[in-house]
């Protein structure tokens, strides 16, 4: 399926409570020394338009590895160790509840749409994977070094709904497939 076909993402986002969106490469490595191991301006755009009005839990490296604060979205960094920045559109909280609860208020206060989106690192992944009903990976096509990996998606658990492929080109030096896992319903 490509970008041409009448796919609403973000209507299709709009149904899940908790959604993880991730770019890694064949092994599950998303980033080396607290930087991406790649540039791909197409995936970076997809991530934009993804979250854009949403709100974004991350962890504090994920955060400081950002030029800035992801504009139009609730910044919520979960971290013990760091002060909030007194940066409009940051919260710094200490654990994962009070991050899901901030991002709940501000969709039922309806000063942001939902879902909730979990965009890293690796700890933070892993803590989320069990409550998330949505991933959207971007499979790099490549193999490279990195320091944190997202966790392997269960086959039984999960199913892959979409899929879109982005060849490489001038702009992009790794291929890469943008796809949608659902959780399985179990019963």
């Amino acid at each position: 399926m490509s970008e041409s076909d009448s796919f609403d993402a973000r209507a299709f986002h709009a149904q899940f409570d908790i959604a993880m969106i991730v770019a890694c490469d064949r092994n599950g490595v998303i980033g080396h020394d607290g930087d991406l191991p790649w540039h791909l301006p197409g995936d970076l755009k997809h991530f934009m338009r993804s979250t854009k009005g949403c709100p974004v839990i991350m962890g504090r490296k994920t955060y400081t590895s950002l030029d800035k604060p992801l504009p139009a979205r609730l910044n919520i960094v979960v971290s013990h160790a760091m002060d909030d920045p007194g940066v409009e559109g940051v919260v710094v909280v200490r654990d994962l509840e009070a991050a899901k609860s901030v991002a709940a208020d501000a969709i039922r206060d309806e000063s942001m749409q939902g879902p909730i989106w979990i965009a890293g690192g690796g700890t933070i992944y892993r803590q989320m994977l069990d409550e998330a009903d949505l991933v959207v990976r971007t499979a790099v096509d490549a193999e490279v070094a990195g320091d944190a990996h997202f966790p392997a998606l269960n086959a039984e658990s999960w199913d892959r709904v979409r899929e879109e492929f982005h060849p490489t080109d001038d702009r992009h030096r790794y291929g890469y497939t943008i796809e949608w896992w659902v959780e399985r319903v179990q019963g």
